[in-house]
């Protein structure tokens, strides 16, 4: 065999193999659309997560699945499943339901309004306490204290105790912004343990009383309390 035919040859194997690759990949690309023509995109968890936990981008990822097999209330968006939590446990290769995320609108508890760090807690209140019953799930309010001293060396007091606390529900009533039920008997707010301790101490050996607080003023205010001496006292 000459030159000019092993040339030629060489020219016809390697036209023959770019037809076949040329051919391969237009194949996968019709399998590929006729996948995605006839699947969908669906978040799925990886490993069994329990209830109350949060949702890691190690235990869900993007699958594919045929159209009309993803639930209604799933999703393919990632970004909607990650970083919150379970308010009931998800099976390993179960869809993600955002029914079982909080923050769906459906009613998860209280527990999961609460912000690390913070701890819910009730006091009694009455209309005098809690400004007219005007105060509502969502507001801010500053907490005074009066009290006698034990000691028998000090003198009566009353003196703003704690500031900017969160009003968590009025009653049973949680929803943000919505009237104080006329039953209500208590008040729920956000404290840390620390403040828990000094609220639920000034409710046990005084008396406390709440001040609304406006919507855009979050700023912290010192005062010196009253007392006998300051009341009478000239202003």
């Amino acid at each position: 065999m000459d030159r000019t035919s092993k040339r030629l040859l060489l020219l016809a194997a390697v036209l023959a193999l770019a037809v076949g690759v040329g051919v391969y990949y237009f194949l996968a690309g019709l399998e590929q659309k006729a996948v995605v023509a006839h699947t969908e995109e669906v978040v799925v968890a990886m490993v069994d997560i329990p209830q109350r936990v949060v949702v890691r981008g190690n235990m869900v990822k993007v699958i594919r699945v045929p159209q009309g097999v993803r639930h209604h209330s799933a999703t393919y968006n990632l970004t909607a499943v990650i970083g919150r939590v379970t308010t009931s446990p998800v099976l390993a290769g179960e869809q993600v339901l955002l029914t079982r995320l909080h923050g769906s609108g459906q009613d998860t508890g209280l527990a999961f309004d609460l912000a690390a760090g913070y701890r819910a807690v009730s006091v009694h209140i009455n209309e005098r306490i809690a400004v007219a019953y005007l105060l509502r799930p969502g507001d801010s309010v500053d907490v005074v204290v009066s009290y006698e001293s034990t000691t028998g060396q000090g003198e009566p007091q009353s003196i703003i105790m704690l500031q900017n606390i969160q009003v968590l529900a009025v009653g049973q009533e949680v929803r943000h912004g919505a009237p104080a039920p006329a039953e209500a008997k208590t008040l729920t707010l956000a404290v840390s343990p620390e403040q828990a301790e000094r609220l639920v101490w000034a409710e046990d050996y005084g008396s406390i009383r709440l001040l609304l607080r406006p919507v855009t003023d979050s700023r912290h205010v010192n005062t010196a309390g009253a007392t006998p001496r300051t009341v009478a006292g000239p202003r």
